[in-house]
């Protein structure tokens, strides 16, 4: 890393903080092996919080041992327009001995911190795919020996979104509370990663689409249970089988997933589940069980405005239904 004069200056950018944090660490595992004296001539400034001055005025200092001065400046994004002048005429010149690492999230394409940089130093991205966010996930747990069964982490994925920070705090709760050797299940992380009923009912719908009436009635009694209210659990039902019934006459249609997504108004996060829910289940249940499905929420509708039923029972009798729809 100490070749040359764009070799002494880089800057990593991304939309997510996270990314940029695993990306330092990465090159100051890198530093610390190549360099002993490192962790004597490192310097971490936080723009907002410190001066750009003085971040500028340790590079100028000379190293101990004579090996090199690392000077690390998170939050670069917070740069007056004066400051990123001060800082490109510093990389004109900067100091033989030096190092500066340069962290900073949301640039737009036109900012002048990017501009600057890439004239005078190193430059690069760092950045994430939806596709590979599964994999991303799993690497979390794995990284503090855990396994993670499959359905755990589209869950946690549709829950939280592309949002890193979010998702490693998930992965990190989830983490503290397990026991044992076994996989992470689904289980564990709704139960962790569990804001709502409307979200709750992530789970219990998987469970009524797979037709598995045991435990999808264990998780309704559990909702009950902890208060939440039978109209927001039957409603949060309802809007998944109108969302699936809308994508099969999209699809009927000939739309594409991406189509779909837009037509669906489903976040960027989440147009990955057409293809991992939304088309599996509507397959499963076809044309017949996807009518009976939606005959049942409109029954179990009726019974809780009438008062015909109890609204547990009202429930029990449209999770029971849902459950063997698509049998």
């Amino acid at each position: 890393m100490g070749e040359g004069k764009r070799a002494r200056a880089v800057l990593i950018h991304g939309e997510q903080a996270l990314l940029l944090e695993e990306e330092l660490r990465k090159i100051l595992e890198k530093i610390s092996r190549d360099d002993p004296e490192a962790e004597f001539n490192l310097d971490v400034f936080r723009m907002g919080e410190d001066r750009l001055e003085e971040a500028l005025a340790a590079a100028e200092t000379l190293p101990l041992a004579g090996g090199w001065r690392y000077v690390v400046i998170k939050e670069a994004q917070r740069l007056t327009p004066g400051e990123v002048k001060r800082l490109s005429a510093f990389l004109d010149r900067p100091p033989e001995s030096a190092v500066l690492i340069i962290l900073a999230s949301g640039l737009k394409k036109n900012a002048p911190l990017l501009k600057a940089c890439r004239e005078k130093a190193t430059v690069r991205e760092t950045t994430i795919s939806r596709r590979e966010l599964p994999m991303w996930v799993k690497s979390r747990f794995q990284a503090r020996g855990l396994k993670v069964d499959g359905r755990a982490i589209p869950y946690l994925l549709e829950m939280l979104g592309e949002d890193l920070m979010a998702l490693e705090a998930a992965v990190e709760k989830i983490s503290l509370f397990h026991q044992g050797n076994r996989p992470v299940e689904l289980d564990e992380a709704v139960a962790l990663v569990m804001p709502s009923a409307e979200i709750a009912v992530y789970e219990l719908t998987d469970r009524v689409m797979l037709g598995d009436q045991e435990q999808a009635l264990k998780m309704l009694r559990r909702l009950l249970k902890q208060g939440e209210d039978p109209n927001r659990v039957l409603y949060a039902l309802s809007r998944h089988y109108l969302r699936l019934l809308r994508y099969k006459a999209l699809r009927d249609d000939g739309l594409s997933d991406r189509e779909i997504a837009a037509e669906l108004k489903l976040p960027g996060s989440m147009e990955w589940t057409i293809g991992s829910r939304l088309r599996p289940q509507a397959s499963r249940l076809g044309e017949e069980g996807l009518r009976r499905s939606l005959a049942a929420i409109v029954e179990a509708e009726r019974d809780l405005k009438t008062g015909r039923l109890e609204p547990e029972d009202a429930l029990t009798v449209a999770v029971i239904r849902l459950a063997s729809a698509g049998s």
